[in-house]
């Protein structure tokens, strides 16, 4: 909701209240106080108010539920329009790479296969937001272990001289997939963000709960204290938005999943995500 609306309803809202307080005190300095005349004057007034308050707050607040509705209906019609060159593009690089030798001609058909996975991505997640804005997202069952390798798999391309070390488990849970993607791969892109050069990342399972351990800058009082603030970040220079981690707890509030955070500036940030409530 757009300031300018709010600011015109809450005006209306005030000066009404002061109207309707004028025509009390007007009513009982004239009439005087009697339980007939309080009650005359509510069922008049009160009815009077409800009415205009809904006026102004329709014409107030129709342009911009008008233009929700549109920029809904495009991001929508985007997402749709989005899967015919996606489509293309990935049809088109396999067929080329199927008839090509060329070492050079394929690491650059390779790369714009990476570059369409990127969009399908983003695609992806779009398509996700909007579905759980609208409350359409449902839980499914599958295996922990398959999201943290695919996760594991994304990191290869950014981590640098990170080494990353992780160690497989079996894990069945009930959850909603994508959130759980989106959640360990903030993770993942933190530890590997705030390592140290030449630092580790150790991904495990321990007792229920995926452990992921770092061996970074860690993390003072203050910034465990608003680690999970939307916007917050800890070094203004660090590139992003600070949504990572806010994106991190939103998801395990939603399931029930405990966070326990361990961390000590220069001795590293160990994060536990505990999965013993929605194991399957």
């Amino acid at each position: 909701m757009r300031r300018k609306e709010i600011f015109k309803v809450l005006i209306f809202y005030v000066v009404s209240f002061m109207a309707m307080g004028a025509v009390v005190w007007l009513v009982f300095e004239n009439f005087g106080y009697t339980r007939e005349n309080f009650f005359v004057v509510t069922m008049v007034l009160f009815p009077l108010l409800i009415f205009f308050g809904y006026l102004l707050s329709k014409i107030a607040l129709e342009p911009l539920f008008v233009t929700n509705d549109l920029l809904d209906r495009l991001l929508k019609d985007t997402l749709h329009e989005l899967n015919i060159p996606l489509s293309t593009i990935f049809a088109n690089v396999s067929m080329l790479s199927r008839f090509e030798n060329d070492r050079k001609k394929l690491k650059r058909l390779s790369r714009i296969e990476k570059a369409g996975g990127h969009l399908l991505e983003l695609y992806e997640d779009l398509d996700y937001f909007i579905k759980k804005e609208i409350g359409s997202v449902e839980k499914e069952r599958f295996e922990l272990r398959e999201v943290v390798e695919k996760s594991v798999r994304k990191m290869e391309d950014i981590r640098g001289d990170i080494s990353i070390q992780y160690r497989s488990f079996d894990m069945s849970v009930i959850a909603d997939r994508r959130g759980c993607q989106k959640a360990i791969d903030n993770l993942l892109s933190n530890a590997i963000k705030y390592n140290r050069p030449g630092g580790s990342v150790k991904i495990f399972e321990e007792k229920g709960s995926l452990v992921v351990q770092d061996s970074g800058i860690g993390m003072d009082d203050q910034t465990l204290f608003r680690v999970f603030d939307r916007y917050y970040q800890s070094e203004l220079s660090a590139s992003g938005y600070g949504i990572g981690l806010h994106i991190v707890k939103t998801f395990c509030d939603q399931h029930g999943i405990k966070i326990k955070i361990e961390s000590k500036v220069n001795s590293g940030t160990t994060f536990r995500l505990d999965f013993k409530g929605v194991k399957a």
